[in-house]
């Protein structure tokens, strides 16, 4: 009979033949299951398989629910997710999975390098990963699968930087929480209901993302969450968060992102993971628009702290609806008795007139499916300045991919923490442009910046002036229409039965590619001989016009403001696999460059002095004299058979 001990041990199953699977090496020890490499001989391939561990055998229920999970997870077919091939047993009824062999590297050992790293994580990288694991997670949560254990160890990164999750079908244990973990640490992604042994959802899902997220960006884990009375302090007294401490060059999104997700309740959470798919997108879109406009060099200062304005709300919502009841009941008195005389009443209406106004709790809605949001409307506040529109003009038509200069008129002074900025009004919020924060002397402003692709031809546009401290928009512009029309189509001539040329539109689309190592070097001409123009990073994406041969060991790629050079194809990764195919090979290449020769010393035959004997006076020995003679010059030997 097995002991607590040999339970707990990993079994040695080495060179045994589970079904068609003949494992090869133990690879790793998880809280519930042994993984081991092995290789189908039935397919011709190499699997993972995970044995789930002997000290659950004696759980009926958990085993029914893990092998019942797997069979779900089976169904799933997503680049995000590791494919379960098999569910079985082994030779001593150990439940068994076999799934697909993730080559690469865990996050947790990704995070690992990103520690040693002198300069922060790539936002646009992290969120991205973070984009992978939400899809993931929302296609299985349609099949009522929850990962239980969700954090770094979990998630696996391929080389080409593609993220996959595993262990996805680990049941909760029999009393509703999940498997013990072996540190704290792994506990710190864990959502604080799933502590307190509370059934998780989306929400919980989500806290554990936001873990992730905060870990990548900053290599620390995340402060534990402040109860509500703690956040209320901090209403009254703000102070900035250690994320934006520590990274003030994010984007007001991607700090809104997380600190949305990382909330103690879950009702303060997203609601579900698409509507956390769509803050990531939003995310997304501020970083790129951000490195557009500052560069990745910017040394930005530590942004000042802002009120939680829904917080300060509560008491003031309290307040309001004290008075509300007080009026109530002081006008069911006053209509109980008799009706007060005309000059009273007119001196009460007196009285309300001189009273200054009070501000009206109203609830605005940005957009469909946002939730609402109170905000303090004060009737009476009139703006300060107008924003006059100059340019350009109402109902406007350009192309997207256009430069566009946009210019307006603002009297009054920019001060430090204002900045203007321009967005284009979508059906689910609004889209940044860029923004202006240098104050004009003649109050007339410009900005020139590249129309993106709009789902809708005809949209709208406006120009806000925006309290970067408070995140609060001081004041708008009317909002002008403006015609955005796709990009113009690649005409291609197909001759007719007629042997009438006919026109023909087809487009051509431009194939893209990330980088997917830290950096990678421009350069002049396709291989290291040529010299470095600049550096890319990674998350960048370019577009790609030639490659250097058939093979496309090198590609000619084109940036934003128009400069072109050469990119080794191993740096990068293509968004679209079928668009390489239409990448034709460079018609001319640059020359190579060619070294200097370095002029190479021969040897110079120097003479030798050679001695001559001459008679010495008086019949002695003869003396030496020194002669300069040229030594021979060697004959090389007769070749053989010569």
């Amino acid at each position: 009979m097995e002991t607590q001990r040999d339970q707990a041990r990993s079994s040695n199953l080495y060179d045994q033949l589970i079904d068609q699977y003949k494992l090869e090496a133990h690879i790793n020890q998880t809280a519930v299951t042994d993984l081991y490499r092995a290789f189908d001989v039935d397919e011709n391939r190499t699997v993972a398989i995970e044995i789930l561990l002997p000290i659950f055998n004696n759980k009926k229920l958990f085993v029914e629910q893990f092998i019942a999970k797997m069979n779900k997870v089976a169904q799933l077919k997503h680049p995000n997710i590791a494919q379960v091939h098999q569910i079985g047993l082994t030779p001593n009824a150990r439940p068994y999975i076999a799934r697909d062999l993730i080559e690469g590297i865990t996050l947790q050992e990704r995070l690992a390098q990103l520690a040693q790293q002198p300069s922060s994580s790539n936002s646009i990288y992290a969120l991205k990963i973070i984009s992978q694991l939400a899809e993931a997670l929302e296609l299985a949560e349609r099949l009522d699968l929850y990962h239980y254990h969700l954090s770094p160890d979990n998630i696996q990164l391929k080389q080409d930087g593609t993220v996959v999750l595993v262990d996805l079908g680990i049941p909760a244990a029999e009393n509703g929480t999940a498997v013990k973990l072996a540190s704290h640490q792994k506990a710190s992604y864990i959502a604080p209901e799933q502590h307190q042994g509370k059934p998780i959802d989306s929400r919980s899902q989500i806290y554990s993302m936001g873990v992730i997220l905060y870990e990548i960006l900053t290599t620390e884990l995340p402060p534990e969450p402040g109860s509500i009375w703690q956040n209320f302090s901090q209403a009254f007294t703000p102070q900035n968060t250690v994320l934006e401490q520590k990274r003030p060059d994010l984007s007001r999104q991607t700090h809104d992102l997380i600190e949305k997700s990382l909330r103690k309740q879950p009702w303060g959470r997203y609601a579900n993971i698409r509507e956390f798919l769509e803050a990531i997108n939003e995310a997304l879109q501020s970083e790129r628009m951000l490195m557009q406009n500052r560069g990745d060099t910017t040394v930005l200062p530590i942004p000042a702290p802002r009120r939680s304005l829904a917080i300060i709300l509560l008491p003031i919502l309290a307040i309001i609806i004290c008075l509300g009841s007080a009026a109530a009941i002081w006008a069911t008195v006053q209509n109980q008795n008799s009706v007060q005389p005309t000059s009273q009443a007119a001196a009460n209406e007196g009285l309300i007139a001189s009273q200054p106004p009070t501000p009206t709790l109203a609830v605005t809605t940005p957009n469909a499916n946002s939730e609402p949001t109170p905000s303090l409307i004060f009737q009476d506040t009139a703006v300060a300045g107008t924003i006059n529109i100059l340019a350009p003009a109402n109902e406007s038509e350009f192309q997207a991919g256009d430069t566009v200069s946009f210019r307006w008129n603002w009297r009054d002074t920019l001060q430090e923490n204002q900045r203007f900025s321009i967005y284009l009004l979508m059906e689910n919020g609004r889209s940044l442009l860029g923004t202006v924060s240098t104050s004009a002397t003649d109050g007339n402003y410009s900005l020139q910046t590249l129309l993106p692709e709009s789902n809708n031809v005809i949209s709208e546009w406006q120009i806000v002036l925006e309290d970067i401290s408070t995140n609060r928009d001081i004041a708008t512009s009317s909002s002008q229409r403006i015609a955005i029309k796709p990009p113009p189509d690649t005409p291609t001539f197909t001759p007719s039965p007629t042997a009438t040329p006919t026109v023909t539109v087809t487009p051509t689309p431009i194939p893209q590619v990330e980088v997917i190592v830290s950096s990678a070097s421009l350069r002049l001409g396709p291989g290291t001989a040529y010299p470095i123009m600049r550096y890319l990073y990674q998350g960048d994406v370019v577009a790609v016009l030639a490659k250097d041969s058939a093979a496309g060991d090198w590609y000619n790629i084109i940036l934003d403001d128009g400069s072109r050079g050469w990119l080794a194809a191993i740096a990068v990764r293509p968004l679209d696999e079928t668009s390489l195919n239409i990448i034709e090979i460079a018609v001319t290449l640059p020359p190579r460059p060619t070294n200097t020769p370095t002029p190479t010393p021969t040897n110079t035959s120097t003479p030798t002095p050679t001695y001559t004997p001459t008679p010495a006076p008086g019949g002695g020995d003869p003396q030496p004299t020194s002669q300069p003679t040229t030594p021979p010059t060697p004959t090389p030997p007769p070749l053989p058979g010569g």
